[in-house]
């Protein structure tokens, strides 16, 4: 037996190394989703994606313009007992204002042209009957057939026969090709030559190992994402979407009629390089939205795992199919917008785009951004014959209308090149250079695009686009604008025409906490004019054109209600809310911030309330993506408040999140937490409306958590030089404003290369009596927006109002470096009176005011 048992190790060890063998680069299957608040997730996280579309066709390579007959070729895979094949013309040479063809042959194999036997018709007759449809398929190369003056393409021109033929074969013949030939075709075929016509071919053919050149130059230059055509014939196969899922590229698969036919969901649902399939391009106004539905229906049969998106042209109010006809269908959708070479203004990007966030969010689905990078001179020369009207946006352009999708909502970004490709030398260098440049922008912004909280800025005027999203205790600013301050290679239709308005004026109002907050332009290739004024607004200019994006951070901390806990165990079993009883301190608290405890393969979303005790009033609520962000240092995961809420002094509060049976995991009532603050009384939960209380102290469900936000004393400062020669202590002496504040913590200066440990201490001025003491770690932790580290002091203790105390850190020669008492500081509240030093046991004071060594800060309520 024993040796039976060994063979059998030993067979399926040798199979799982075949196995690894034979897939070496074979990443495993993903799966992508939407949350409740419309972010797309992969693998339930959240992704932003940021790339191009590939349209897999070029216009037929024709080389000569005079009575030269050329040919166009296109095979496929062999059909068989076919009674109609037709030629879908989607796009034409027309500098006469028709187009014209030689001849049709359809070929099987080497064998004979069976075109000659068919009956040819056109849905495009011209007035001249020796152009009719018969001499599609006379045989002859002396004459043509041509359609009416202003076809309205797409146009068809069919050939039908009595009995079903076989064939893998259909050849366009043309002259005076640059003038009058097809530039782009599809070959469809019928049973029964009326009903049911099925695409097999087309014209938009890639040279070979194209489209694989160009996914690999894009995952080079960090784009994550493509959405092509799936056509096998251009190299969109298997192989391909396994070295996607390897190079971290995300695919999105056009065309549902090859997606089908192939059997593509099968063959393609569970590889990595996967995000989700493209069943309606322009959906709007040809697609009826129960075809639409019917679609999805097709790919949900096969692949429930992962989204399907279309894109859209017309606004939800505008009649017909629009995009908001597909809400309820798609789970994303891509909003087109292409003004640069037409009539529409650029501003009409952000109109554009907002109008279709808006629709899609009230269901929770995302919108990504469809933004220009062509000409419509070279995709159209005939209708747009002036390639400087019908010109290609400039980087300036490319960036402005990507930065005013980003501030209308978008949660992605896809770039429409008609024939572009990175290698492609249709499309200037320099647009392609504007879109590497924006992936670290992009990078950096995603995770508040995706998760912040957004809001639209009232700017009153049209031309200035201003969004702010507040994510991890920062606020993140876009603001874009869209007028032109010069009409060099400007359409006179541009927005506005000659001498359109340069610089606009901004004053933007900011959430609570924020109106002292230290402002980072973010990005040093981008101009950065703004700043916060005395009126706690962002203000200034943003010139013609500009785009300027801001970090916005508050001055003071957040500190934790939750100090410490022992986990109990896990259970999901309940629908409800559940948490924990606590009451206040005897002083008022401000928070801004309230969490649930992570546990591991959480991902679903949980709203989080306070209510106050007495009256079960709801004082406080947001909901947290468990599946997003990282957790802080106790464990928990938080949302942001719209605004700071104040918690009243010896005040109990019930703290809850909301739960879901068979949802995720949370800890039961046998977990004890510890509060810095406060007393934490027992675990509540709510269900069916009642509540239920424990008898335990100290316990809690989840557990739940909130953070306080206290206030920075400092809220400005002008650094002077440095020094480290004194061994001591030095900051500053300041005097109280008229109302008593409660000290958390204290604060050292960072000096970039610290790493000492520094003893900061506040006395009494009158006595020289020790009020409070920590030491802070220069070496761990961050510094704060005005640049402090600090320590929490062991027990708050209240300042006085109208007092003076001195504020100051030791300090060791030659050891950290520090600023010198040439260093002003600007309180919030208070007077700086000036900068002091304590040597050898005595006190020594500057006489100019306002000025500190350090600086040194502390944090109140």
């Amino acid at each position: 037996m024993r040796n039976k048992y060994k063979v059998y190790v030993l067979i399926l060890l040798l199979a799982v190394i075949m196995v690894l063998l034979r897939h070496p680069n074979v990443v495993s299957a993903s799966t992508s989703g939407i949350t409740s608040d419309g972010t797309l997730t992969v693998d339930g996280q959240p992704f932003f994606p940021f790339g191009f579309y590939e349209v897999a066709w070029s216009p037929i390579p024709w080389n000569t313009n005079n009575y030269t007959v050329e040919s166009d070729v296109e095979t496929f895979t062999r059909v068989t007992n076919i009674k109609g094949v037709r030629l879908k013309i989607r796009e034409a040479n027309m500098a006469q204002d028709y187009f014209g063809i030689v001849e049709i042959e359809v070929n099987d194999g080497a064998g004979p042209n069976q075109a000659t036997t068919a009956t040819a018709s056109a849905t495009s007759l011209n007035s001249d009957p020796n152009h009719s449809p018969a001499e599609l398929n006379d045989g002859r190369l002396t004459n043509d057939y041509a359609s009416a003056y202003h076809p309205n393409l797409p146009e068809y021109v069919t050939l039908t026969w009595g009995s079903g033929k076989s064939f893998d074969k259909v050849t366009l013949k043309a002259w005076l090709c640059y003038t009058i030939a097809p530039s782009y075709y599809d070959v469809e075929v019928s049973v029964d030559g009326l009903t049911g016509w099925t695409k097999v071919a087309s014209s938009d053919k890639m040279p070979a190992g194209k489209l694989s050149m160009d996914m690999n130059q894009l995952a080079a230059d960090g784009f994550n994402f493509m959405h092509a055509s799936a056509d096998t014939g251009n190299g969109f196969n298997s192989s391909f979407v396994d070295d996607a899922g390897v190079k971290g590229i995300k695919l999105m698969p056009e065309n549902i009629n090859t997606i089908v036919k192939y059997d593509f969901l099968t063959q393609w649902k569970d590889k990595s390089g996967l995000l989700g399939w493209s069943i309606c391009d322009d959906c709007d106004p040809y697609n009826n939205p129960s075809t639409v539905q019917s679609y999805k229906d097709a790919v949900r049969a096969i692949d429930p795992n992962h989204i399907t998106y279309g894109a859209g042209v017309h606004y939800t109010y505008e009649p017909g199919y629009n995009v908001g006809s597909y809400v309820n269908i798609l789970d994303a959708m891509g909003r087109e917008m292409y003004p640069i070479g037409s009539s529409i203004p650029m501003n009409t990007v952000y109109a554009a785009t907002k109008d279709t966030v808006d629709a899609y969010r009230v269901v929770g689905k995302p919108v990504f951004g469809i933004i220009q990078t062509f000409s419509w001179h070279s995709i159209s020369p005939v209708g747009n014959p002036d390639p400087v009207l019908g010109r290609a946006p400039d980087p300036s352009e490319l960036r402005n209308m990507t930065y005013q999708s980003l501030a209308a909502g978008a949660k992605g970004i896809i770039f429409f090149p008609y024939y572009f490709s990175p290698t492609h030398t249709m499309i200037p260098s320099d647009l392609y250079t504007e879109t590497k440049a924006m992936v670290p922008e992009i990078n950096a912004l995603k995770p508040a695009l995706m998760l912040g909280q957004r809001t639209e800025v009232a700017t009153g005027n049209p031309d200035l686009r201003v969004t702010y999203w507040e994510y991890g205790g920062k606020v993140y600013v876009i603001a874009v604008n869209t007028s032109y301050d010069s009409v060099v290679n400007i359409p006179y239709y541009q927005p506005g025409g000659p001498g359109t308005t340069s610089a606009i004026n901004a004053s933007i109002p900011l959430p609570a906490g924020y109106q002292n907050a230290v402002v980072k332009s973010m990005f040093t290739r981008l101009p950065s004019t703004l700043s916060i004024g005395v009126n706690g607004k962002l203000s200034g200019t943003v010139g013609a054109e500009q785009v300027q994006v801001y970090e916005l951070t508050p001055v003071g901390t957040s500190i934790s209600l939750v100090t410490g806990k022992t986990l109990g165990s896990l259970q999901n079993g309940f629908t409800g809310e559940a948490g924990f009883n606590f009451t206040t301190a005897n002083a008022a608290r401000t928070v801004a911030s309230l969490g649930r405890f992570f546990v591991s393969g959480n991902n679903g979303s949980h709203t989080v309330s306070l209510y106050k005790e007495s009256d079960k009033s709801l004082v406080a609520s947001c909901t947290v993506n468990m599946a997003m962000g990282t957790a802080d240092e106790w464990g928990f995961k938080y949302c942001t408040l719209p605004a700071p809420v104040t918690l009243m002094a010896n005040t109990a509060y019930d703290l809850v999140a909301s739960e879901t049976s068979g949802g995720d995991q949370y800890y039961h009532d046998d977990t004890t937490v510890t509060l810095g603050t406060g007393t934490p009384n027992f675990a509540i939960f709510k269900w069916n409306g009642s509540w239920y209380y424990d008898s335990t102290t100290s316990h809690s469900f989840g557990p739940v958590n909130l953070l306080y936000k206290d206030s920075s004393m400092l809220t400005g400062k002008t650094l002077g030089s440095v020094l480290n020669g004194f061994t001591g202590e030095v900051g500053f002496n300041f005097t109280t404003a008229s109302a008593a504040r409660t000290v958390t913590s204290l604060g050292r200066f960072f000096v970039n290369g610290n790493s000492g440990s520094h003893t900061l201490s506040l006395y009494k001025e009158s006595d020289k009596s020790i009020v409070a003491s920590c030491t802070v770690n220069m070496a761990t932790g961050t510094a704060d927006g005005l640049g402090f580290k600090y320590c929490t002091l062991s027990t708050p203790v209240p300042l006085l109002a109208n007092t003076v105390y001195d504020l100051v850190a030791s300090e060791t020669s030659g050891g950290d470096q520090y600023y010198h008492d040439d260093t002003t500081v600007t309180l919030g509240t208070g007077t700086p009176n000036f900068a002091i030093f304590k040597w050898n046991g005595s006190w020594y004071y500057d006489s100019t005011t306002s000025h500190s060594f350090g600086p040194v800060n502390l944090l109140y309520y």
